[in-house]
């Protein structure tokens, strides 16, 4: 078995890779050849944990363990942390144990990536919330596209610059003067519970929002939802079932069923949509297994991560 550490998988990592195997993942997903059970969740205070599970013949089987500690900020925490197994589907032998707060990171901000690249070329864009999902997205965007110009806001002042320091260290050039709803595309990656971003942009084209991963929690406002033309989902089944922002103005008539678009749909041109967007990510866990399988093959190919016996 290979253990997979964060410092691995970065090296491993490469963007256009890891975006093909997502999109092969949608592809079998969408075509029925993935087991992808609803995730076992614990949610309690402000404090999330779930176990996600997913197998397919052509794939693998993963299991994660994540929990999402919002007050680990204070204490100098990640506040995602998770661990990800990943087997064979043949024989059930472990083939990879891998570091999975990095790993999450970076297949969440590459499934916002995919749906991006889907739908429009960022060119200018607004980071609301600074943390570890934010800079993964910067980096990942980096690889990507050809971003114009970046700025952020933060809860606080050393947050922000931070952030910011290390957008510009990755090469991206930094706008202050960039406001957010002058940004082509607005990336919303917090721990908050209540709506951060109230109104969409005349000049905001998309607007994707990877927080608020319970029914009761949100990001965006209502008015939010009720501008957008369409919104995309990771998902139908998991932002239906858990996210806020998608359950609470559906429920309440600000929203209708008929403009939620799944990114499956779009990954196999079963839909299109256009005007202004809203992507919501709750994460899925057939995206951790084809990511799972991306970086054990790649380690694989290049001799990376330490070879463990268990038996």
């Amino acid at each position: 078995m290979l253990v997979l550490s964060k410092q691995t998988l970065e090296r491993l990592f490469n963007a256009e890779e890891a975006l093909n195997a997502l999109s092969l993942g949608y592809k079998h997903f969408e075509m029925g050849l993935v087991s992808n059970p609803e995730r076992s969740v614990i949610a309690k205070d402000n404090d999330w944990w779930g176990v996600m599970l997913a197998h397919s013949y052509e794939t693998g089987v993963c299991v994660k363990a994540v929990s999402v500690l919002p007050n680990n900020a204070k204490k100098g925490l990640p506040v995602t942390q998770a661990l990800v197994i990943y087997n064979s589907a043949l024989n059930g032998e472990p083939l990879a144990l891998i570091e999975g707060t990095t790993f999450t990171a970076l297949r969440t901000a590459c499934v916002s990536a995919l749906a991006l690249k889907l739908l429009t070329k960022p060119e200018g864009v607004f980071f609301v919330g600074t943390g570890l999902q934010a800079r993964y997205h910067a980096f990942v965007l980096k690889e990507l596209f050809d971003i114009k110009e970046v700025n952020a806001r933060s809860k606080t002042t050393r947050s922000r610059e931070s952030f910011l320091s290390y957008c510009a260290n990755l090469g991206l050039k930094v706008n202050s003067s960039l406001k957010e709803e002058d940004a082509q595309t607005v990336i919303v990656a917090t721990t908050s519970n209540v709506p951060v971003v109230e109104r969409f942009g005349e000049k905001n084209r998309i607007i994707v929002s990877i927080g608020a991963p319970t029914p009761s929690a949100r990001e965006l406002s209502d008015q939010v939802l009720k501008k957008a033309d369409y919104i995309v989902v990771d998902s139908y089944e998991g932002c239906l079932r858990e996210a806020g922002d998608i359950i609470q103005p559906l429920n309440a008539g600000f929203i209708k069923r008929e403009k939620i678009v799944s990114l499956g749909e779009l990954v196999t041109s079963k839909k299109s949509v256009s005007g202004k967007i809203v992507y919501k990510s709750v994460g899925i866990a057939f995206q951790d297994l084809y990511i799972a399988k991306f970086f054990f093959d790649k380690a694989q190919k290049e001799g990376a991560g330490q070879s463990v016996s268990l038996f």
